[in-house]
């Protein structure tokens, strides 16, 4: 996790206006509270989707770590592969979000 810990580092001010620490952070601390490692690649892949939803992301307006949240805690915990959740229209995931339902994205994932 040398990228994570990378984020930590970063001074008060940089953290403060900063989307991607917050991104990064709370990946960090859902694979901490996961015990699990996450390679420099899977940070990459969830860093990156999770930015790309937070700034195409119009109606709900849903923070980046709510974002960052969902799509880790479904990789890490509900074994929802990253290919998956990449290949989700992103509409998809933002009604997961919101209703907190990683069944609905592996089902609407199914059906198309």
């Amino acid at each position: 996790m040398n990228k994570l810990e990378m984020y930590k580092n970063l001074s008060k001010g940089d953290k403060l206006n900063l989307t991607e620490y917050s991104i990064y952070n709370s990946i960090y601390i859902n694979a901490n509270n996961c015990n699990k490692a996450l390679t420099d690649e899977e940070v990459d892949r969830i860093g990156k989707l999770a930015y790309y939803l937070y700034l195409k992301d119009q109606y709900y307006n849903f923070s980046e770590n709510r974002i960052a949240d969902f799509i880790t805690i479904g990789y890490l915990e509900k074994n929802i592969p990253l290919e998956k959740l990449e290949e989700l229209d992103k509409s998809d995931i933002y009604i997961g979000i919101d209703n907190d339902n990683y069944d609905f994205l592996l089902e609407n994932k199914m059906e198309r």
